[in-house]
């Protein structure tokens, strides 16, 4: 008889995994259980755990995955390998606040490939020696993750975080780049999005008084290039009422809404927990810092328009940050 836990791995195959029984007492042994069977005696049962390892080693689980597929050019592959037990490998691809599938089945027969965010999902039919591309799903938005499997019972080791950094003014209409100071003025209508992944340290949504508009919100960055580096947003914002100090944010995350009125808005590098720019105490009023270039590179980078300099002179100096944001970005994204 075929060992329970044989047959419970092969249920686990995504796709068909041959796994044999002699159905008889008679003849050589035909698999990897038959060989144990073929054992026999006190030894065999003393020995479970060999046996069982055995049984691990022969199985052709995987044997004929495929190398993992590409994501498309310009997005980042979150994960990227065999789905456990199955014969289908996946690229996970992340796009601005969204992600996708691209899978390749190894296998004799179709599968399928589900991608879920938690309340909604995606599934591509994957033919037999072929691959699929999955279409594009909003990430979970609490933690910015989605969920992988092939078939009811194997999926991912984990669910791949969207890491990607993003234009955060994608979206906003009419939008104008206006002067860079501490950091870099935009104006224009509509949702301003977390350049990547992080946390908010502070979120002051209309009643912040050292600010025009009375907004203020900062978040830490926790991956990528400037992984540890604060980004402020503020001025003449509506953040979102979901959010708060301790939220999660990625590049799919609306910080706000842009009110198309002056006095616009700033974003640039700030300091954890201060409800100020990392240049406060060296800026005077109209003056282009370093670290406001520093900061409009890399939107630049990020395909945000450039901001407009004015006169230097006051800080100076942007030790700490990186210089060449586009490099950086490349080889991260």
């Amino acid at each position: 008889m075929m060992d329970s836990r044989v047959l419970a791995m092969c249920a686990l195959a995504a796709t068909v995994v041959v796994c044999s029984s002699t159905g008889g007492d008679s003849g050589a042994p035909s698999g990897p259980q038959d060989a144990l069977d073929a054992g026999g005696g006190a030894d065999a049962s003393s020995d479970a755990s060999a046996g069982d390892a055995a049984v691990d080693a022969a199985l052709p689980i995987d044997a004929h995955a495929p190398a993992p597929p590409s994501c498309a050019s310009g997005d980042r592959t979150e994960w990227s390998g065999v789905v456990p037990s199955t014969t289908i490998a996946v690229a996970v691809c992340s796009g601005c606040g969204e992600s996708y599938v691209v899978a390749a089945n190894g296998g004799a027969s179709a599968a399928d490939v589900t991608i879920e965010n938690g309340s909604s999902s995606i599934t591509a039919h994957v033919p037999a020696g072929g691959t699929a591309t999955s279409a594009k799903i909003a990430d979970n938005a609490t933690d910015g993750t989605v969920k992988v499997c092939a078939g009811a019972h194997a999926c991912l080791p984990v669910s791949p975080v969207n890491q990607r950094y993003c234009n955060p003014f994608r979206s906003v209409t009419h939008l104008r780049a206006e002067r860079i100071d501490q950091g870099v003025d935009y104006g224009g209508a509509g949702p301003i999005y977390a350049i990547g992944p992080g946390t908010i340290d502070l979120y002051r949504n209309r009643n912040d008084t050292g600010w025009p508009g009375g907004t203020f919100v900062s978040y830490k960055l926790t991956a990528g290039p400037a992984a540890g580096k604060v980004v402020f947003l503020a001025e003449n914002i509506d953040l979102n009422p979901a959010l708060h100090a301790g939220s999660f944010v990625y590049g799919g995350t609306v910080l706000g809404t842009l009110v198309n009125a002056s006095p616009d808005c700033e974003i640039g590098w700030g300091v954890a927990g201060a409800g100020y720019t990392a240049e406060h105490a060296c800026y005077t009023e109209g003056c282009t810092t370093a670290l406001g270039s520093n900061f409009n590179d890399l939107l630049v980078c990020l395909k945000t328009p450039s901001g407009v300099p004015g006169t230097s002179g006051c800080c100076p100096s942007s030790a700490g940050y990186p210089a060449d944001w586009c490099s950086l970005l490349s080889a991260w994204q």
